[in-house]
């Protein structure tokens, strides 16, 4: 990357946001608006690279999904069932379904405009 100083800027970037991300989670949120930005913020990444943005797959373990976002893999288990429960989502295995956006990014909120 030394040598190619357009490309080093352009992972510089990449980094900085990603740890910007990863401080705005590190915050004082709850459980449920967590998983939300999370689940909002892998969707936005997906569209970003042409794929679909409602309809995806869960490549992490939700053991690593928890670690990413600081809970118990336990608790992001109980997070997604009861976002299936209330009609946010249609989970199957890893298959993931966002049904009701408007609701992920009203309990996002407080993250994402951080």
């Amino acid at each position: 990357a030394a040598r190619a100083p357009g490309l080093q800027q352009h992972l510089f970037r990449l980094l900085s946001r990603d740890i910007g991300a990863a401080m705005r989670m590190a915050g004082d949120w709850s459980a449920d608006q967590r998983m939300a930005a999370f689940l909002l913020g892998l969707s936005q990444r997906l569209a970003t690279r042409g794929f679909s943005a409602r309809r995806f797959q869960l490549t992490m373990a939700r053991t690593d999904i928890g670690n990413y976002l600081r809970l118990a893999p336990e608790t992001v288990s109980r997070v997604l069932k009861r976002f299936q429960d209330d009609g946010l989502i249609v989970i199957d295995r890893r298959e993931v379904d966002l049904t009701d956006v408007g609701r992920l990014q009203a309990l996002a909120a407080p993250i994402l405009q951080n």
